[in-house]
């Protein structure tokens, strides 16, 4: 997990930049190797000017709804003005592919933090609230780390 954080905005809508910024950040400040090859986000973070703004990246996120890029009907069959391209570059066959290795990659560690520290924060207030988020997540990543066997070649 590179990045964890909380907003308070009920949409995802205004998130998307400054999570992607954070990622960044912490991705060149850990010294990892390379550029991130591909970012997926879930259509509660799709808007025109977030699309804009990171339009030199590798991006999707579904603007007809998620169970379109799971195969199932849109919730909406036009995709809202600004977001067309996006649209476009999921409805390919390799945009799909691509999108549906969200819920493998992004998915488990919510689900893993919510099973082993519940839904419901302890502190109150952005900086608290903050603090929180950032420490559960960098248990998750210990817990990781900690846990974590080299796969034997057979």
């Amino acid at each position: 997990m590179l990045a964890i954080g909380a907003h308070d905005n009920p949409s995802d809508r205004t998130a998307l930049v400054p999570m992607v910024k954070k990622t960044q950040h912490n991705h060149q400040t850990a010294r990892l190797p390379g550029d991130i090859q591909l970012w997926l986000a879930d259509s509660g973070y799709a808007s025109a000017a977030s699309f804009e703004a990171l339009a030199d990246l590798p991006l999707l996120v579904p603007v007809t709804g998620d169970a379109d890029q799971a195969g199932f009907p849109a919730k909406r069959q036009q995709a809202p003005a600004g977001q067309q391209d996006m649209a476009a570059r999921l409805a390919t066959p390799t945009g799909r592919a691509q999108y549906r290795q969200r819920s493998a990659l992004v998915e488990p560690g919510f689900a893993q933090i919510f099973q082993r520290f519940g839904r419901r924060l302890n502190y109150r207030g952005r900086q608290a609230v903050d603090s929180e988020t950032t420490l559960l997540g960098t248990v998750h990543n210990l817990n990781k780390l900690i846990k974590h066997r080299p796969k034997k070649h057979s």
